[in-house]
């Protein structure tokens, strides 16, 4: 009995060893998405603050629309990072495509309890998910936010049908109400969501936080190049 004691005993600190050494092997940046109190801890206040800020001005305003970037602002996919880090590849279509298909992907902390909040307590409150997943994978996107409780019947879904479809025309379709948003009409969007400068209208300095909330992803972004 004793002898399986401190058998169990290696086997667990054995365990615990090769865990941290698989950890110590990961980018400081996948590390600190997965691992840190404080990434979790920044999300959610984003998240918080941006509800108290629609708070004090949707009061009076019916059928509120938000634009929400996916990847990494309400779906987080750092296991796919730590895919490429461990079959030593970089970001490309297909292993990404078949990823989203997979339909694995997580909450970013805070996503959830925010999504809730904005669609109970402001009236016919609708959402926008505006990301450059490929159109082709649109029924796993839905299947997975269903499978993560985030999805909502009257949600409007704006991916990337091809290379020139860019975010900037996809905006100009929801301001304008044309084409894809043709049978919703111009919106005037009271919020956008996202972990990249190209998630928002503007990057002035001094419109930019009124209304653009910015989640940290050290992962990859434009800034690598």
């Amino acid at each position: 009995m004793r002898f399986f004691f401190i058998s169990f005993i290696i086997f667990f600190s054995s365990c615990n060893h090769e865990k941290n050494i698989n950890n110590e092997k990961l980018p400081n940046d996948v590390l600190w998405v997965t691992q840190s109190l404080e990434y979790k801890a920044i999300c959610q206040q984003v998240y918080q603050l941006a509800y108290e800020s629609l708070e004090s001005t949707l009061d009076k305003i019916d059928s509120p629309f938000i634009v929400m970037d996916l990847d990494e602002t309400v779906l987080d996919n750092s296991s796919y990072q730590i895919d490429l880090y461990n079959n030593k590849e970089t970001f490309n279509e297909t292993s990404w495509n078949k990823w989203v298909n997979l339909e694995l992907s997580k909450l970013v902390p805070g996503a959830k309890k925010f999504i809730y909040r904005y669609k109970n307590n402001f009236k016919d409150a609708r959402i926008i998910f505006l990301s450059n997943r490929s159109q082709v994978t649109l029924e796993a996107t839905i299947n997975n936010m269903k499978k993560l409780g985030v999805l909502f019947e009257n949600d409007i879904f704006l991916l990337r049908e091809k290379k020139s479809d860019t975010k900037i025309v996809r905006r100009n379709e929801i301001n304008t109400g044309l084409n894809r948003m043709l049978k919703y009409g111009p919106k005037n969007v009271v919020a956008y969501f996202g972990d990249a400068i190209g998630d928002f209208p503007s990057s002035n300095e001094l419109d930019f936080p009124s209304k653009n909330f910015v989640f940290p992803n050290p992962m990859y972004g434009k800034w690598q190049r």
